[in-house]
């Protein structure tokens, strides 16, 4: 089986987005990640991957419920909305 080493860099982005807001996605965790001025990913889906690693160590949890982008360029995809352990949320 294979074994990776979970990527911990961005555990203060993701602790920060699940304390301030109910529901975030990959592209919240973009743009903080620019705003602090921490090294970005090349691959712009390893984000997902981030998020993945993160709600396996506990960390956040993936939701049901998806947003489209509203990000120019990303062609109003729609994305899995992530949130804190624990918090509840309901489909608008």
């Amino acid at each position: 089986m294979k074994r990776s080493i979970p990527d911990t860099k961005y555990d203060s982005v993701i602790k920060l987005l699940t304390k301030v807001m109910s529901l975030f996605n990959t592209d919240h965790l973009r743009l903080v990640i620019e705003a602090q001025g921490l090294e970005e990913r090349t691959e712009k889906r390893d984000y997902a991957r981030v998020l993945r690693s993160a709600a396996a160590r506990g960390l956040c949890r993936k939701t049901d419920i998806y947003k489209r982008s509203n990000i120019k360029g990303n062609n109003n995809i729609p994305r899995v909305m992530w949130a804190a352990v624990g918090e509840k949320v309901e489909k608008a």
